[in-house]
């Protein structure tokens, strides 16, 4: 339909069609004929992408063009020259390509980094706290007793939810001494919320955590709240995110 569209220069009876309001019908006409989207949303997107690589691909050419000093005339939206090559097409087209693959590589790239962002909000305790998460694939861990999956949390993000008592753990380094913890967690109200976890890492072996288990834990996500539920809470004194983008880790497997 764009091609028969362009012989409308031959026939000045036509010109109207020219006009800035017959161009916009006409591109309209070309996204509903060949995509036919069901909704307004994919057809303001596939309109949009016409126009995108449209002015990728012309926005090349004419800088080609230019800088290769072509004789040409710009008259009423058309682009007329006396001295076409297709060398310059060929190049027009090649450079607009690298441009179109690069800029949605970088939009995918930007689009999937931000998927893996997360908001949740711990409840513990008649308190909350809400924090930025990363869904972390390499987040494998899970309570030995219960099974549940677990959300690796820095104790700073974290801090003003827990009992006292507990926080006497993180204060005096007793974090990685398992005789310590029990002790620890044995005088505190809330011995039987938390955990003991496992885990293995890089320089790391025979690790643990020291979890719990909140009273509920949200997610927001695409602009709804999800309530996560069979979740284990672990405490990380160890900085999750260089920049700070983030303060907990996710296990994929919430999310199932």
């Amino acid at each position: 339909m764009g091609a028969f569209y362009s012989f409308i220069i031959f026939f000045p009876s036509l010109h109207f069609l020219l006009s800035f309001s017959m161009k916009l019908v006409i591109s309209m006409l070309i996204i509903i004929i060949s995509f036919t989207p069901d909704k307004f949303k994919d057809f303001f997107k596939y309109l949009s992408i016409f126009y995108l690589v449209s002015f990728v691909f012309g926005g090349t050419a004419f800088a080609l063009f230019y800088f290769t000093n072509f004789n040409s005339i710009l008259s009423n939206g058309i682009f007329y020259t006396n001295n076409f090559s297709f060398k310059v097409l060929f190049y027009s087209v090649a450079l607009a390509y690298v441009l179109i693959v690069l800029s949605i590589s970088y939009v995918k790239n930007k689009i999937n980094k931000e998927n893996l962002y997360k908001v949740i909000i711990i409840e513990f305790d008649k308190r909350e706290k809400e924090i930025n998460a990363l869904i972390d694939t390499g987040n494998s861990l899970s309570d030995p007793i219960s099974q549940f999956p677990v959300i690796v949390v820095e104790y700073n993000a974290i801090e003003a939810l827990l009992p006292e008592g507990v926080k006497e753990i993180f204060k005096n380094d007793n974090f990685n001494k398992l005789e310590k913890i029990t002790a620890i967690l044995q005088r505190s109200d809330w011995m039987n919320r938390f955990r003991i976890i496992p885990f293995t890492s890089i320089g790391m072996e025979n690790g643990i955590l020291i979890g719990f288990k909140p009273d509920n834990v949200k997610m927001k996500n695409n602009g709804e709240i999800v309530n996560l539920n069979k979740i284990i809470v672990a405490i990380s004194t160890n900085t999750l995110s260089p920049n700070g983008d983030y303060k907990a880790l996710l296990n994929p497997d919430i999310l199932v």
